[in-house]
Order: C-alpha cells, then structure tokens, then sequence
C-alpha cells in the first residue's frame, strides 16, 4: 500500500430551494448554470457517497477501509460505521432555511447514523442577514412546545445579525436557521439528520414531534454585542483558533509574503488529520518528500486533506492566503 500524503478532493453540489449563486462571487466556485446552489461538500463519507481524490478514482471511503490509521491518525475516533469522523461544507442561505434541530450521539444510533454538533464561520453577509441560534431567555418548554411549528414560534427564537468572521458553536439540540443573506463554512460531525420544526410556510415535510423530542430550549455559550458567538483566541503559531469543540477544531491562519519574499508558514499535523479549506487567495502546499512529490497548488475555494502520518506541511502563498484548518477536537 503507498504512503499516504496531502491530496485535493472534488465537492459534491446540491441545489436547493433557498440557494443562490453567492458561492461563485465568495469563493470563485463553478457552479452549473442556472441552479441555486445551496451547499457544496467539500469533504463527505456517507454511506450514500464519498468524496472523490483529484485526480484520481479513488474516493476518502477506500481510505478509511485501508489506511485508516495513517489518515486519521492513532487514537482518532472514526465517525458513525467506520467513516471519516467530520463533513465540512460551504452553505448559500439566500433565503432562510428551515427552523431545524439535529440529535445527539445517543438519539442518533436508533436512526442508523451519528449525532451532529456544527459550527458555522461567516464569510459574507448581505443587508439582510440573520442567523436563528436557540431561544430567547426564559422561554418554557411548554411555551415552545405550544407554537413549535407555527409562525408563532419566530417570537421565540434568538436571531441575531452575524458578522463577516463569527463563529457560531450549534451543538445537537440545539434550534437553529441560517439565512437569509449569509454565506457560511461549516463544520460538522459526519451526520446526515435534520428534523425540521418549521419551514417559513415552504410545502416541504416538517417533523415536529422528533424535532421537539431531542430540543433543547436556550442559547447556551458566549455572547458579543447580542450575538452568540464563540470568542477567537490568538495561538502562539501566529493563528487564530476559532472553535475547539470535542468533536473539532478549527483554526484560522492568514498567509502573506513577508518583506524577503519568504511568507512560508508551517503546520505540524501532531500526528492527526488535518483539513484545509482555502477561502481566499491562492499559494503552494510543500512537505518533506525527498524531492519525489510535487507540492499542491492551491487556489480559493479548494479542500486538501493532510493525512496524520505527514508530520508537517508549509504553505507558501502568492500574495494573500486565507485558510480554515479543521481537526479531531477533544473527543479524539
């Protein structure tokens, strides 16, 4: 079996009713003409489909069933049935999505899949934008539970005005809407289940009485200026982190040439995985390989994984870089 090292993969495109085209002009995606896209995977293993490796047939699933260890690292837990342990995605909210909830690991093994605790990061914002993150203080149970799936409920709700950079922490239970007007990446535990509460009066399934059993009323963590957002705490690396969840972690790091000419910046992987998602600017993603590997290029809007058993990787931009490098959080 080859060594692994850092490779690129393809997204997956969704379209849905309330997506837009913002994710061309955000991050330069190609997206198929004339379908509002509302999200984009860029790193999936779901038993319905895995991501594919640029450039190749192989897909993340058929790394995860042979060199699982070498990839995730030792010690990291696979996600539910063996999968790759995150699903990270960029999301187009034109219109609101649906008032949603998502179970925990325990309410999630009787549906066949894992829990979902998420974080969203904004990376744009219109003069519109909202995101819905639990419920106001003080709202009962029986208050909720009363108007849960009528228009009543949106009195209820904590809704506030997102701003380019906040990182909002929603862990299971917790309600939640993105949109309208909001660009985000997200990060999640590798699960597919959303329970709808309600849907802004769109014709589509809603499923109140699970979404109700595994709702947990109030907006638990920090909050800044009304907004429930997570505090970024500088590293000594230079980065920002972002979030540190038990599920993940997600740092921030902002690469430029410096007045020599060498900008390089490096990142020790500490012997886990480690996905990197470029939302602005483009650069080169080296390692040590003797001189046998080609280094990667990478440009906005792409997704490189690097595997656990590559102690570390340099990034040396052309012109500015933005990155979000996501891994095991706690619960490793």
């Amino acid at each position: 079996m080859p060594a692994l090292k850092p490779f690129l993969l393809e997204r997956k495109i969704l379209g849905k009713v309330w997506g837009g085209r913002a994710l061309e002009q955000a991050l330069g995606l190609t997206l198929p003409a004339g379908e509002q896209v509302g999200e984009t995977w860029e790193l999936y293993d779901r038993p319905e489909g895995s991501s594919v490796l640029r450039g190749s047939a192989t897909t993340l699933a058929e790394l995860m069933a042979t060199q699982r260890e070498e990839l995730l690292g030792r010690g990291v837990k696979p996600g539910h049935g063996g999968k790759f342990p995150l699903l990270i995605k960029y999301i187009d909210a034109r219109e609101a999505l649906s008032v949603q909830v998502h179970p925990d690991e325990e309410q999630a093994r009787a549906r066949g899949d894992g829990g979902k605790n998420e974080a969203w990061i904004v990376l744009q914002k219109g003069p519109n934008a909202r995101i819905i993150r639990g419920t106001k203080p003080g709202v009962t149970e029986e208050q909720f539970r009363a108007v849960a799936a009528t228009a009543a409920v949106e009195e209820l709700l904590w809704k506030f005005t997102p701003e380019v950079g906040d990182c909002i922490h929603v862990p299971a239970g917790t309600v939640h809407a993105i949109g309208p007007d909001v660009v985000v990446f997200e990060v999640q535990q590798n699960s597919d289940i959303t329970y709808r509460l309600y849907d802004w009066g769109r014709p589509r399934e809603v499923h109140v009485q699970d979404a109700l059993a595994v709702t947990r009323l109030g907006a638990e963590g920090s909050s800044h200026a009304g907004r429930p957002v997570v505090p970024p705490r500088a590293l000594p690396d230079g980065s920002t982190l972002v979030i540190d969840a038990p599920q993940f972690r997600v740092r921030r790091f902002t690469v430029e040439p410096s007045a020599n000419g060498n900008g390089r910046v490096v990142l020790p992987t500490e012997g886990t995985f480690q996905v990197v998602n470029v939302t602005a600017g483009r650069g080169v993603l080296g390692w040590h390989s003797a001189g046998t590997d080609q280094p990667l290029f990478l440009q906005t809007g792409d997704c490189a994984v690097i595997p656990a058993c590559i102690e570390q990787v340099f990034f040396s931009p052309i012109g500015r870089m933005e990155l979000l490098v996501s891994g095991p959080g706690r619960q490793r």
